[in-house]
């Protein structure tokens, strides 16, 4: 199982510790029996006097100095292992801001581009489109060489506004003002295009409800990103689409889950998991909204990503 949380479990901690602290009671009672039991200081006595002359009965001080300074060099190694353990803390925590950081700058970027492309790009493009039919409109018939080559800006202007369409798409999905299922919806179906040979299905469970722009841009990528991953390294026949919406919207702690599963896990390890940065920000996506995020085996041989988190706009008024 490969985990993309680091959340810590402070309650796992304390169970830790009691229970460690029952078995140290437990041995020293046991000791406690045994001695009783066997009269160990009489034995120790009584074997120490045959080795007198080795000085053995004063074994048992230099014993008991060992025994503490092994508890002062442990505490002074755990000590140590401390500081460091609090320091990787806080040094995890300022590259998880960082990249919470980074995440969000780049979907800013990926917003301005879009209008950038939409309000600025693409009209002049049309602007120039109509120019051309402009020139075919009013040259004359005889004059074929303006004619194709009019005819030519038109075809390369018609190219470029499908690039810039599709560029749109990827950055920032325009159907997701409408909901999150019509976008992962198209999503799909695109990648369906390109991927012939993979089939792929998706179903979605339950009503979708308000989305917060998080949510929304949290559940399209991690799609994105899944498919992405499967497309590249695996060798998928069948990939499933889950989307697990709560039966119920008035509850404050509904949770909704995404589930994507794909039979290519022969070929799946966790190189890409450790190389690549789409996983990792979709793990601090999840994170940013108090969710998880994990890649697990599906029996029979195949794997699961699953993205959970709780709903904030549930039992919010209107």
């Amino acid at each position: 199982m490969i985990d993309l949380n680091s959340n810590s479990h402070p309650h796992l901690d304390r169970l830790k510790l009691v229970r460690d602290t029952i078995i140290i009671i437990a041995i020293t009672l046991l000791s406690l029996l045994l001695a009783l039991y066997f009269d160990l200081s009489e034995q120790f006595y009584q074997w120490s006097r045959l080795a007198e002359k080795y000085q053995a009965d004063e074994l048992l001080f230099p014993l008991l100095s060992l025994s503490l300074c092994l508890i002062w060099f442990s505490w002074r190694r755990y000590s140590e292992a401390k500081k460091e353990s609090h320091a990787n803390t806080n040094l995890l925590s300022e590259n998880r801001l960082l990249i919470q950081n980074m995440t969000e700058n780049q979907e800013h970027e990926r917003l301005f581009i879009c209008q950038e492309l939409h309000d600025v790009f693409a009209q002049h493009l049309t602007s120039l489109r109509t120019q051309a039919e402009l020139i075919q409109a009013i040259s004359s018939t005889e004059n074929s060489l303006l004619i194709d080559t009019s005819q030519k800006i038109i075809n390369n202007v018609d190219t470029l506004h499908a690039v810039t369409r599709s560029l749109l798409k990827s950055l920032r999905p325009p159907l997701l003002e409408f909901g999150v299922a019509l976008a992962i919806e198209d999503l799909v179906t695109q990648w369906q295009h390109a991927h012939k040979t993979i089939q792929c299905q998706l179903e979605f469970h339950g009503i979708e409800p308000d989305l917060t722009e998080e949510e929304l841009l949290t559940l399209y990528r991690t799609v994105q990103e899944g498919l992405s991953n499967i497309s590249r390294h695996t060798q998928a026949n069948h990939v499933n689409i889950d989307l697990y919406f709560p039966p119920h919207q008035d509850q404050d702690s509904a949770n909704l889950t995404l589930k994507i599963i794909n039979d290519g896990a022969v070929n799946l390890d966790i190189h890409p998991v450790k190389n690549g940065l789409g996983l990792i920000g979709i793990r601090e996506r999840a994170s940013m909204l108090n969710g998880h995020f994990n890649i697990t085996p599906y029996p029979p041989d195949s794997t699961k990503l699953q993205l959970d988190f709780p709903l904030q706009t549930l039992g919010k008024p209107s």
